[in-house]
């Protein structure tokens, strides 16, 4: 009934009806229904037919929708395959042609889709590719440039460190030597083999500070410190020592095997014998090995203070020889040097064990004789003379007797310090000579004032009177020019002319010029005169430079200056070719003002020569500090350079210093060809001395129309 209620559909006879039950309440309820039967067959036919109708076309989409999509995925398959096919391309790194591949496939096709995108894709990786792959080749030509570049790195440092003028070693962490350089083999004769795995300490330095050196070797090992630098005696295989400069430096370590220490050694065997001969050379006289006046008057200095301290008396022996410039210029200065030797010699074997001998100069010696009377000094004194009396040198057919005179000072009666005991001794020795010479004489006070002033009264009366009357000369001094061998330059020197016609000597006047206050008056006329002749010179066409000495009081003279300017200026000169030469001594009086005049001096236009160069070791000093364009070495290290090493390893030394300091070099007292070779290997700039020319007047060196005015 329910069902009827809702209506339902039934077949019959090929037919479609549909019955549906209404209940009829108004008659009796629910017992009363009627029955409606609708024949709906042609609707039911409609509806089946439609049903087949949408099925086929169902069946016919499907089947045209997988023909279309397999003939989309056929052509895309088809473009897939074409890239695919060409893709081992890129492995071959065959990118251009992989690339024109993809390119002829894609003009084929008009329209784009996701294998398009795919090749644009491709194509875009080959070319990142490519790109890759040429970085990856430029890198790998240049790993292999840098490779090759630290083949021949590696052989340059193995070259340079087997030619490198030092030892050169390293050593593991338990201070054993691992490696050797070829320049440490052939110093220390050891082989490399022979000095792997041995001690360094032990076998090269056995003298070391057992736990200093060993506890900072220690600290080098481990790092705590990265350098280490010290002096030893280094033993060598055959017995022999060197004297090494080693530095130490720690090594960073891969692995245990890796070298902890690498030791670089500069053999200064030599540097330090040079060094203690220089040291040497500055308390010594080179020719004597006497001690020089700066030493003998330190140790004077001591003595005086000792014999003060303990009231000792002691005495002074001040001499020189007798006729010693006479020897030295018909025999020559070796002959001059030979005397000076003999004496110093017999000196030597004359004096006692604690007295101290000197050569103050020239031909003067000095003897300090400490804790010792009147009476024994003079004692000394005769013992010298008797000593010198029997000695004599012949040379060239030409024998010279030998003889002194002897002054006598006391100390403390005669002076309490250097220079009033060296002033007495020097008046008693003027009055040895006096005496006839060959003699001795003990100073008195009484000859103090008397022989001082009749001496300085004597040569201001000469002085003077050559200043009244002109009796000053100027004479010159080629100064050579090595390489060329040409005279370019020349020294001014200065001459007086006694009253007799001889010839005088600077060294023979200025003293007593420097004590009467006549010196300013000679730097003045020395100046005038100079400048004078270098013009009338320079005007007769002769261009060379020439070098004007000035005294120690120069740089005191507040008119030195304004002479200069007004001289330069009236005889219109070239400042350019006036040097002025100044001694160690001269500046030593007062650094300050040396060096404030010679600035201002510089600033004019002219030059300086800081003349002999290498006395006392303490020109180094006033090199740095002087404005000086050019040194002249001292000749006592010159005029026996071919006889002596010595002198050979000093004056290259000097001449090394020099030219650092960008100064030219001259060598006085070249006296023959073979000094000149000499010094023209060392590279000195300038030669002056007898064999270049000896000091003459102007007229003898500039010939022309105008000489006479010379």
């Amino acid at each position: 009934m329910p069902v009827l209620q809702n209506g339902a559909q039934i077949r019959w006879n090929d037919q479609y009806l549909q019955i549906k039950l209404f209940p009829l309440d108004s008659y009796e309820p629910d017992k009363a229904h009627l029955i409606v039967m609708t024949d709906v067959t042609a609707a039911v036919k409609n509806i089946h037919d439609s049903i087949w109708k949408i099925a086929l076309i169902g069946l016919l989409g499907l089947i045209c929708a997988e023909i279309l999509l397999f003939l989309i995925f056929t052509r895309l398959l088809a473009k897939l395959k074409d890239v695919v096919f060409v893709l081992p391309l890129l492995a071959n790194g065959q990118f251009e042609r992989f690339r024109l591949s993809v390119a002829s496939t894609d003009r084929a096709q008009r329209f784009r889709d996701e294998v398009d995108t795919l090749s644009e894709a491709a194509v875009s990786l080959s070319l990142q590719l490519e790109k890759l792959e040429q970085e990856v080749s430029t890198r790998t030509r240049m790993l292999i440039e840098q490779k090759n570049e630290l083949g021949r790195e590696r052989d340059f440092v193995e070259n340079l460190l087997d030619t490198a003028q030092a030892i050169v070693l390293t050593q593991n962490a338990e201070g054993l030597v691992m490696s050797l350089n070829a320049y440490g083999e052939m110093l220390m004769r050891y082989t490399e083999s022979e000095l792997q795995g041995k001690s360094f300490l032990n076998i090269l330095i056995p003298e070391y500070e057992s736990q200093d050196l060993l506890t900072r070797f220690k600290e080098i090992h481990s790092g705590k410190r990265m350098q280490l630098r010290h002096e030893a005696i280094t033993h060598c295989k055959d017995g022999t020592t060197r004297h090494v400069a080693w530095l130490h430096s720690h090594l960073g370590r891969q692995s245990e095997n890796d070298p902890s220490i690498l030791s670089v050694g500069l053999d200064v065997t030599e540097y330090k014998r040079v060094e203690g001969h220089l040291a040497w050379l500055a308390d010594h006289d080179p020719l004597t090995n006497l001690f020089n006046r700066r030493r003998f008057s330190e140790e004077l200095e001591q003595v005086l203070s000792r014999a003060e301290r303990y009231r000792h008396p002691g005495a002074l022996l001040f001499f020189d020889l007798d006729r010693f410039k006479y020897i030295n210029d018909t025999s020559g200065h070796q002959a001059g040097d030979t005397l000076l030797k003999m004496v110093a010699s017999m000196l030597a074997q004359t004096i006692r064990a604690d007295d101290i001998t000197g050569r103050l100069g020239g031909d003067e010696f000095a003897i300090i004789l400490p804790e010792i009377n009147a009476n024994g000094a003079i004692e000394v004194a005769k013992k010298v003379l008797d000593q010198l009396g029997h000695a004599q040198l012949t040379i060239n057919n030409r024998t010279h007797k030998i003889s002194a005179s002897i002054g006598i000072a006391l100390f403390p009666e005669h002076g309490a310090n250097i220079h009033d005991l060296l002033a007495a001794a020097d008046l008693a020795m003027y009055q040895a000579k006096a005496m006839g010479r060959n003699a001795w004489y003990l100073f008195s006070d009484k000859d103090r004032s008397r022989e001082r002033i009749h001496t300085l009264v004597y040569w201001k009366e000469k002085i003077e009177y050559s200043h009244l009357h002109d009796n000053f000369m100027l004479y010159l001094q080629p100064i050579m020019q090595v390489k060329t061998k040409e005279i370019s330059h020349y020294e001014v020197l200065l001459r007086m002319q006694d009253k007799d016609g001889s010839v005088l000597s600077p060294g023979e006047f200025i003293p007593a010029a420097e004590h009467t206050g006549l010196i300013h008056a000679i730097d003045h006329m020395v100046l005038r005169k100079a400048i004078a002749q270098v013009a009338k010179i320079y005007q007769a066409g002769f261009k060379v430079s020439f070098s004007i000495n000035l005294s120690a009081h120069a740089f005191n003279d507040p008119e030195l200056l304004p002479i200069l300017k007004e001289e330069l200026t009236s005889q219109d000169m070239d400042p350019a070719c006036v040097m002025f030469e100044i001694t160690e001594t001269a500046a030593l009086e007062d650094l300050p003002g040396a060096r404030g005049l010679m600035i201002e001096i510089k600033e004019l236009g002219c030059g300086f020569v800081l003349d002999d160069f290498g006395v006392g070791f303490s020109s180094f000093y006033y090199l740095r500090e002087l404005p000086v364009d050019v040194v002249k070495i001292d000749g006592s290290f010159i005029r026996n350079l071919s006889e002596s090493s010595d002198d050979l390893i000093l004056v290259n030394a000097l001449c090394s210093v020099a030219r650092g300091f960008g100064k030219k070099i001259t060598a006085e007292f070249v006296e023959s060809a073979e000094i000149l070779s000499l010094i023209e290997k060392m590279d000195i700039d300038y030669a002056q001395g007898y064999y270049i020319g000896k000091p003459a007047p102007a007229t003898e060196f500039f010939t022309d129309h105008e000489s006479d005015s010379f």
